[in-house]
């Protein structure tokens, strides 16, 4: 009986830790997705990365994705950034 009671102590611990990590993950997803929807960048890949390659990997990529970003709109004339899109067409 006692060593029934230890397996479920064990078993709890494991299942309590596995949901932790799972929490983790989380909200590392949440904080990457943000982050880069805050930079303007898509957050499928950042997303992918972290899945496939780990925390480092989807920073990484998080970084360059926003320089080029950033590169992209230094690279927008000025007064191509302050057009606005048209509107709907006037009809007389």
């Amino acid at each position: 009986m006692g060593a029934m009671l230890h397996d479920a102590r064990v078993r709890f611990e494991e299942c309590h830790t596995a949901w932790l990590n799972e929490c983790e993950f989380a909200e590392l997803a949440r904080t990457l997705k943000a982050l880069a929807h805050e930079q303007g960048v898509a957050t499928d890949p950042i997303i992918n990365e972290l899945v496939h390659f780990g925390a480092d990997a989807a920073f990484a990529l998080l970084t360059v994705e926003s320089c080029i970003a950033d590169e992209a709109r230094a690279a927008t004339p000025a007064h191509t950034a302050q057009m606005k899109p048209a509107g709907p067409p006037l009809v007389h």
